[in-house]
């Protein structure tokens, strides 16, 4: 028998709330359900950028520095930094700058000492994280090159649109819909919401396992003499 050939599956918002609502069983409600499961899924997906790094979230962004100014405002989208390196010009020999604390370089004595960078901190504000450079940039060629994670996407319509997700991931975003939404619908036996629970974490457990890097990591530990 013959396979398909193509790869193109996916579901759009409307299948993903159609497939959770069977799910959770007994009569569908209608009304403003598809705006509650619209919420719903928007809050597990940031749910799932607190449990961990979602490897799709993350890109690369190039920064050229300004002489005597030791901050770096990232945009709105971006949640945090994960490697940040510094080269002297494009397509130039790159090197990583050190992450420190927001609390340690708060503490350096002599934040405005001049130089190449090779530390920084991150303070995640509310919205638009600042970047913190030590030492403070001597020049306006050095180019930073930061490892940004940023937010997942809005969903915000249910026909036409898919999730800020990759395909494999559709399996936990359809069951953790289908908890979420049991948790809202009357008439749904605890038991039921406590199974629909149980099959959610497992499946969102094997797809956070999987989307990580192939590679080995190695830790060093950083000893400081008091």
């Amino acid at each position: 028998m013959a396979t398909s050939g193509t790869y193109n599956f996916n579901l759009d918002i409307d299948e993903i709330i159609q497939e959770a609502t069977e799910m959770i069983g007994g009569e569908e409600t209608l009304g403003h359900e598809p705006a509650s499961a619209r919420r719903s899924i928007n809050l597990m997906l940031n749910d799932w950028q607190n449990r961990g790094i979602l490897l799709w979230s993350t890109f690369t962004t190039a920064v050229t520095v300004v002489a005597s100014t030791n901050t770096v405002s990232l945009a709105d989208s971006v949640s945090d930094a994960l490697v940040v390196t510094v080269q002297t010009s494009a397509g130039g020999a790159e090197t990583q700058l050190t992450r420190i604390s927001f609390e340690e370089f708060n503490v350096l004595p002599n934040k405005f000492q001049t130089g190449r960078a090779t530390q920084y901190a991150i303070k995640r504000n509310l919205s638009n994280p600042t970047l913190f450079l030590y030492p403070t940039p001597n020049n306006s060629t050095d180019i930073l090159n930061i490892e940004a994670i940023r937010q997942v996407e809005d969903v915000n319509k249910s026909a036409g649109q898919n999730a800020d997700a990759p395909v494999r991931f559709l399996p936990c975003l359809t069951a953790g819909l289908a908890y979420y939404l049991s948790m809202k619908r009357t008439g749904v036996a605890e038991t039921r919401i406590n199974m629909l629970k149980t099959n959610y974490e497992e499946i969102l457990v094997r797809a956070m396992e999987e989307d990580k890097e192939r590679a080995s990591i190695y830790f060093k530990p950083k000893l400081r003499t008091v």
